[in-house]
């Protein structure tokens, strides 16, 4: 039996970049039938119980997107068992990850660090067979690969960190569309979908 991929986002707090892709990236993936994915995101160290930063809530409005009613919470090892696939904003959440949880490092990167080498990986139709290329792909993760935190910078800063987080989930999009699901132990399958 199959279930959808799953793809967590983590950020520091849960309020800002993360929560907004989470809901911008669940909008993207019901516009492309083919792509098979549950989306979530966390805070590590994570502040729990919070409302989304109300500039990017303003943000996904903007792209018609109804404003969700987002309550952020802590990353733990119950959201990254769930997760085939975990995408950070900065490198220092990547790296807090892999001290916290080493044995998920198959599944974490960066999130532009994802999408560079998934650009460049060969099309997979299971979760495994594309991390598999990633990893093998993938350049180091780094400082200059983060996405600035724009929480408590204005409009002007969700507006851009927004546009950013939009682009790259744009240029993964090609690498996930291939993505058919996981079986119901984890571990991927595919359908034949391209």
């Amino acid at each position: 039996m199959t279930r959808p991929a799953r793809l967590l986002f983590v950020c520091t707090a849960n309020i800002a970049r993360s929560a907004y892709a989470e809901h911008r990236a669940r909008d993207l993936f019901e516009r492309v039938p083919s792509l098979a994915w549950e989306v979530a995101s966390a805070g590590i160290p994570g502040y729990p119980g919070r409302p989304m930063d109300p500039h990017l809530a303003g943000e996904l409005t903007r792209r018609g997107i109804r404003t969700p009613a987002h309550v952020s919470r802590v990353l733990d090892d119950a959201a990254l068992e769930w997760a085939d696939l975990a995408l950070t904003f900065e490198m220092r959440q990547h790296l807090a990850i892999l001290e916290a949880w080493p044995r998920r490092a198959g599944k974490v990167f960066g999130l532009r660090q994802f999408a560079r080498a998934a650009a460049l990986a060969p099309e997979a139709a299971d979760i495994g067979a594309l991390l598999h290329s990633v990893v093998a792909l993938a350049e180091p993760d780094s400082m200059t690969l983060d996405v600035d935190d724009p929480y408590g910078r204005g409009r002007r800063a969700a507006h851009a960190c927004a546009a950013e987080i939009d682009g790259v989930l744009r240029r993964i999009l090609p690498a996930l569309e291939a993505i058919a699901g996981c079986d119901a132990s984890g571990d991927s399958t595919s359908d034949g979908i391209s």
